[in-house]
């Protein structure tokens, strides 16, 4: 991808892994190159032929489920038309990853040797083994035997409100929220008010959630503290012994 994206001007090649590359890899990428973003810009535009069909199907599956008052559907071709449209928008997306994979296979095959001689990007290369450092250090003062019986009930309460708030949704999400689907109205359906969507104990579920997601950030500051402290003292021996474990 480096060999394509750093060659001048605009190719097929580079078009197609701009537009069928992996989205984030291939942007972090040409940041990483400082690629002209005017031209990244301009390469990406066939994007909008991935992105028609995909909007198109989605309107049809609209369109699909308008109902008249009897029941019968407004437009009665629509569901048939959706399954065509449908079928366009897998075969154009698997098609350009297609494409690009084709164009990186080339490029390996046939320019071998220049893409061994790539290095790694040292920048990179430096912040990868800081982040592996940093999260060595954080496994370290984490680890259970170390860890201060209050952040040990910190974990464990959040642990429980994720496990409680995850089985009310999955078991009883009747008893939870007010059945909505994307094309209900929120006027007719839910009064005008988003928030009607809940019930009394979808609010507890929410909260459980919301508990836990705190609890579970304090625990990962605090960690992070001191995961940050080692590093700075430049010690990386383990504070104890391993101890048992009950988490996997």
């Amino acid at each position: 991808m480096r060999i394509v994206l750093g060659e001048k001007g605009l190719s097929i090649p580079k078009v197609a892994i701009l537009i069928g590359g992996p989205d984030w890899p291939t942007s972090v990428l040409c940041g990483i190159m400082r690629l002209d973003l005017a031209q990244i810009v301009l390469g990406t535009t066939p994007i909008v032929f991935l992105i028609f069909p995909t909007c198109l199907t989605g309107a049809l599956m609209y369109m699909t489920s308008l109902e008249t008052y009897n029941g019968n559907p407004v437009y009665p071709w629509a569901a048939s038309v959706t399954t065509v449209t449908a079928s366009l928008t897998a075969i154009v997306q698997f098609g350009s990853m297609l494409v690009a994979a084709y164009y990186l296979e080339q490029t390996t095959t046939r320019r071998a040797e220049e893409a061994k001689a790539i290095g790694d990007d040292e920048e990179v290369k430096a912040a990868d083994e800081k982040d592996e450092y940093m999260n060595k250090c954080y496994h370290d003062v984490t680890r259970w035997a170390v860890v201060p019986a209050f952040w040990k009930a910190v974990i464990l309460v959040s642990m429980a409100s994720i496990i409680a708030s995850c089985y009310l949704v999955q078991f009883f999400s009747d008893l939870c929220f007010v059945p909505h689907t994307l094309t209900d109205s929120i006027e007719d359906n839910l009064g005008g008010n988003v928030a009607n969507m809940f019930l009394p104990l979808g609010w507890v579920a929410v909260g459980l959630f919301t508990l836990s997601t705190i609890l579970l950030g304090l625990f990962s500051k605090w960690g992070g503290n001191k995961a940050k402290r080692l590093s700075d003292s430049e010690s990386s021996d383990p504070l104890v012994d391993e101890g048992p474990w009950i988490f996997c």
